[in-house]
């Protein structure tokens, strides 16, 4: 799927069984209607909301995929919720806890530059 190029985007899966990527504006790049069985796997093992049970975005047009309901559409986070990010973040490195953005040669298979 495509990805916001700046990395600042987001991935969600709609009620209507389609999966999003959306960039930092919450425009939709890319769409991709999940059948019930890959809706389970997404979710992978956890609780289902209860409006997934009957969700199957293969039934979704495509206008519609790329033009989601609003509740389809995820918030941006607050100033205050990003700084409480980026506090808890530091806190993991603090720990020792290091996290990589894998680069676009990690995402095509091929093995990354160290």
């Amino acid at each position: 799927m495509k990805k916001d190029p700046d990395g600042r985007g987001i991935s969600a899966l709609g009620y209507d069984g389609v999966l999003r990527t959306f960039d930092e504006e919450r425009n939709v790049l890319d769409v991709v209607g999940l059948n019930p069985a890959q809706i389970r796997e997404y979710y992978d093992g956890r609780p289902l909301p209860p409006r997934l049970l009957t969700a199957d975005g293969r039934n979704i047009s495509r206008w519609d995929m790329f033009h989601p309901a609003t509740e389809s559409i995820p918030a941006k986070p607050t100033e205050e919720e990003k700084a409480k990010i980026l506090a808890q973040n530091e806190e993991l490195r603090r720990c020792g806890v290091i996290c990589r953005v894998p680069d676009k040669s990690a995402e095509d298979g091929e093995p990354t530059k160290s």
